[in-house]
């Protein structure tokens, strides 16, 4: 019962309203002064509650022999009705929106924090693409992130993914990194990159201490992400096509290739 009206208070309704509706389902018909001493609500309180429930369309009064009760509407009408009504609301909204042409600022920085956030935030953009996606990931977001992946390439979405390390994903164009020890070793750190229609980028980091990662559609931040992962295709293609002779001049893990410092080889 304290998960449902936990639910029942995310959806919007008051601590109240949902103990209320809820010892109603679970014992009925009761009469205000029953459902108060059930429920925990004041007796100061349940007529307002009662109230608000009827307006809802969450209860129905019903005359006893000598005093008014009250029963709950079924639990499978109620879930359908606030459906309605919820759809009905997000349509009406919608509407509205199409009609007002706001400023938009695509200046901002939004620092993500969380590996959670960062996961839904990357699925938003892939199952939200309509042209392209760009992608440099390691298996453990892709894990996460395959199946909205598998998707957008099964809409037609142009899709390319630099993965750092074997994996068994299939998709036209995955570049395998064969650098990812090494990366590894360098920096102790997972990085993540996803650029999605060339509108908005997220880029960011993962490690033992948590998630450090931001998303924004500045027009720069999105041009950087992009030309970052194309360079990154770029060599991939070429270490594909050269890989020995690359490794003879740059060593086995490419060492010299990856010291922009100096300009080396064997």
């Amino acid at each position: 019962m304290q998960t449902a009206v936990l639910k029942l208070k995310h959806l919007g309704f008051s601590e109240y309203e949902a103990k209320a509706y809820m010892a109603l389902v679970h014992e009925n018909p009761l009469t205000a002064y029953e459902l108060s001493k059930n429920s925990g609500i004041p007796s100061s309180k349940i007529y307002e509650v009662l109230r608000k429930l009827e307006l809802r369309h969450m209860i129905q009064l019903i005359r006893g022999e000598r005093t008014k009760m009250f029963v709950p509407i079924p639990p499978d009408e109620f879930v359908r009705n606030f459906r309605s009504s919820i759809e009905d609301n997000l349509h009406a909204v919608r509407t509205e929106l199409t009609t007002v042409k706001p400023g938009l600022d695509s200046g901002y920085m939004w620092h993500i924090k969380n590996y959670e956030t960062l996961i839904h935030r990357a699925k938003r953009m892939i199952n939200t693409a309509r042209e392209s996606l760009l992608v440099l990931i390691w298996k453990e977001e892709m894990k996460e992130l395959a199946e909205a992946l598998t998707g957008a390439v099964q809409r037609g979405i142009r899709t390319a993914v630099i993965h750092y390390g074997f994996t068994d994903f299939k998709i036209s164009r995955i570049y395998i990194h064969p650098v990812e020890d090494t990366v590894y070793e360098a920096k102790k750190v997972r990085g993540f990159t996803l650029v999605s229609d060339l509108k908005e980028a997220v880029n960011g980091r993962i490690d033992s201490k948590g998630t450090d990662a931001v998303w924004s559609m500045n027009e720069g931040f999105v041009t950087m992400a992009e030309d970052y992962l194309r360079h990154d295709i770029y060599l991939m293609k070429t270490l594909q096509r050269f890989a020995p002779v690359m490794r003879k001049k740059f060593g086995d893990r490419y060492e010299k290739l990856r010291d922009v410092y100096a300009d080396e080889a064997y």
